[in-house]
């Protein structure tokens, strides 16, 4: 039987202190430089690691500090030293602009004209020898006219304004306003001279009764009205009333009775509104006889 010749196991020289027995072909060489190459290759990886790493790190340090910088230049207060300046010299004489030259107007004299004067109020023996120019004459005035001017003054060719003011002549007419005071014909009790007083006050009380109503339930009170006296001293209306209601309506029926004595201003008569009083008072015996009234109930 015949050997083969690759399935030899050969003995070889030991590489990196790995003895090789009995290996076959291959294995040996690669076991032989795996560790050495995987030992570079992550040394060179971690050589790579830390220098991306540091690149970044130091990118992000100097960009931060980049911009600590701009914010430091933009906040800083920006310092101006103030220094007192000198006063310039005063300009000497010698640049002084001389004066411009004035030029003086040319004195006219106005020619006097008693017709171009402004008319004025005169006695009637002057206003016969005093004179009034015409419109038309007026509009043919050439130069300036006065009635301080001189009459024998130069004509010349003067173009400038002339002047010429027309005066209104105001007329005061004083018109007395004549007052017209409004007599009036109601007064009150505090504005006349003299105020209207009840003649028959006592039997207009006597004639009231005293209302059931205001009997039964024991009522009593104060009323007052107005009524309005007329000149002849009656009543010619009544008024507002005030007080229990239960009473407004006999008084107001009695009070149209009344007689006054009339009101006087300035010494006439007038109308004239006034206030009369009237009490409405139970006697002792009703009020008893209300007391037992109500008891018995």
């Amino acid at each position: 039987m015949s050997q083969n010749p690759t399935n030899k196991v050969t003995k070889k020289a030991p590489i990196d202190g790995i003895e090789l027995l009995n290996m076959p072909y291959g294995a040996p060489d690669l076991k032989a430089v795996l560790q050495k190459y995987t030992m570079r290759g992550l040394i060179t990886a971690i050589l790579i690691f830390a220098l991306g790493t540091g690149g970044m790190a130091t990118y992000f340090y100097l960009d931060a500090k980049a911009k600590e910088n701009a914010e430091e230049e933009i906040v800083a207060p920006r310092i101006i030293m103030l220094e007192d300046l000198e006063t310039p010299p005063p300009a000497s004489d010698d640049a002084e602009p001389p004066p411009p030259d004035v030029e003086v107007p040319q004195t006219i004299v106005a020619l006097k004209d008693l017709e171009a004067m402004t008319p004025e109020p005169v006695k009637k023996e002057l206003s016969e020898i005093s004179t009034i120019k015409t419109q038309q004459k007026l509009e043919e005035i050439t130069q300036p006219v006065s009635k301080e001017g001189d009459e024998n003054a130069p004509k010349v060719n003067y173009t400038g304004p002339i002047g010429l003011k027309e005066k209104k002549v105001e007329e005061k007419i004083e018109k007395k306003e004549e007052k017209v005071v409004q007599k009036k014909d109601v007064y009150q009790q505090f504005e006349v001279e003299k105020a209207p007083s009840p003649v028959n006050l006592s039997s207009v009380r006597s004639s009231m009764r005293y209302p059931e109503i205001a009997r039964s339930q024991g009522i009593e009170g104060r009323i007052t009205v107005k009524v309005l006296v007329g000149t002849n001293g009656s009543v010619q209306r009544v008024g507002g009333i005030s007080g229990p209601e239960v009473f407004h309506s006999e008084v107001r029926d009695k009070v149209e009775n009344l007689q006054f004595t009339p009101a006087l201003q300035n010494g006439q008569p007038v109308k004239c509104w006034v206030s009369v009083p009237f009490n409405f008072t139970l006697s002792k015996g009703f009020k008893k006889k209300d007391e037992e009234k109500s008891e018995d109930e």
